[in-house]
């Protein structure tokens, strides 16, 4: 699939896009005299969006096309990116009013959701539309590993570049989805419009995806958890300061994101391995990894667990977009890739407020809850396996 290092390239850019405004939220915030919540409210609404627009844009390119919508998208993150840059910029020297400064945030970063949402659905469905059912699980790794590496390039590089001002990381993550957008228009080629209205679109309840939206949503779910819960794990569990929590945080989070890239490098080079069976091997690695931080009270198990849980959910990711796009039709590809990253949107948003709660009840509750959860993703992929 020669426009596979495309996709793999505008997904690393975008993602990094995403991704960087984390390593400048809370400084912008109070250089804006914002409050935290507000930081909070803006990165909800993008995932908000995200869930609602996903898909609408899948089931928009099973009609005009792929081509017309990944450019859409990943032109309107880099258009967003650089209208908030330009705000970020003259607000630095002339703060506006709470109102104009929330305001704006809130809207740019619920832009950037719309936009973005775009192209994971088109993304995957690209794919679904080239590439046959057997060999779909290896190239939805391939797809996986470059989010992966996007995740840890665009916090570190905007932490870096947030030395020069808090508005050159996004200046910078402005641009990227513009190269990330010529290269789509110079060689995604055009793929067939549809006139497919008559034809019913799979719904949210839709049984053919059951199954992947599950495991979409535990996997997004669990992947947040992490990130929230893990600095509160530290401080609580291992009793260290704040300083050296947030190193230990630091390594962790990297070890994790190197792990989850690893893992689908590793799927995406075995060709007879099924979704399903991608999907028990993950669930139950990812069981393990979570029983493991569950009941550690030191450092290096710890961080073994979270690499643990990590590699296994790496196993999982490409197995549900595979196994979306081979339970449906060909006219439906776009439909049902924009239906499972609404799910891992959705995991997105429940997450922290979920993990939250639920480490209020006891700090290894959040990873107790997700160990069993990923024990039942198991029993009922054995179950849907042999119906």
């Amino acid at each position: 699939m020669k426009e596979m290092k495309t996709l793999m390239v505008v997904n690393i850019l975008c993602v990094a896009a995403m991704m960087a405004f984390l390593a400048v939220v809370g400084p912008l915030i109070r250089a804006l005299r914002m409050q935290e919540w507000h930081a909070g409210l803006s990165v909800a609404l993008a995932g908000i969006l995200w869930v609602v627009m996903a898909r609408y844009w899948g089931k928009k390119s099973d009609r005009i096309g792929r081509k017309p919508i990944l450019l859409i998208g990943v032109l309107g993150v880099g258009i967003s990116y650089l209208f908030l840059a330009v705000f970020v910029d003259y607000a630095l020297f002339n703060v506006p009013a709470l109102a104009i400064s929330l305001s704006t945030i809130v809207l740019v970063r619920g832009s950037i959701g719309v936009f973005y949402a775009a192209i994971p659905a088109v993304s995957s469905a690209l794919i679904a539309d080239k590439i046959d059912p057997q060999n779909r699980t290896g190239y939805m790794a391939k797809l996986g590993a470059s989010n992966g590496i996007g995740m840890i390039l665009g916090p570190a590089l905007g932490g870096f570049l947030a030395v020069y001002g808090l508005q050159v990381p996004l200046y910078t993550f402005a641009i990227l989805p513009m190269i990330a957008a010529f290269l789509v228009y110079k060689t995604i080629p055009k793929t067939p419009k549809h006139h497919v209205e008559e034809i019913p679109h799979p719904r949210w309840s839709d049984a053919r995806l059951r199954l992947a939206m599950i495991a979409a949503f535990l996997t997004m779910y669990s992947v947040v958890t992490s990130q929230v819960c893990l600095g509160f794990f530290v401080l609580d569990t291992l009793a260290l300061d704040a300083s050296e929590t947030a190193k230990v945080t630091g390594i962790i989070l990297s070890l994790v994101g190197i792990c989850f890239i690893v893992a689908q490098i590793f799927v995406s080079k075995q060709t007879r391995v099924t979704p399903y069976m991608w999907l028990r091997m993950g669930g139950i690695i990812a069981a393990l990894g979570y029983g493991i931080i569950s009941v550690t009270h030191t450092l290096i198990p710890l961080g073994i667990g979270f690499c643990v849980a990590t590699f296994g959910m790496g196993f999982i990711f490409p197995a549900f977009q595979a196994l979306a796009a081979n339970n449906v039709s060909e006219l439906e590809q776009g439909a049902a890739a924009g239906t499972v990253s609404s799910a891992q949107g959705m995991g997105m948003i429940v997450g922290p407020m979920a993990s939250t709660l639920l480490y209020k009840i006891d700090p290894i509750v959040p990873f107790v809850f997700a160990a069993v959860a990923f024990a039942l993703l198991v029993v009922f992929a054995f179950r849907k396996s042999h119906v």
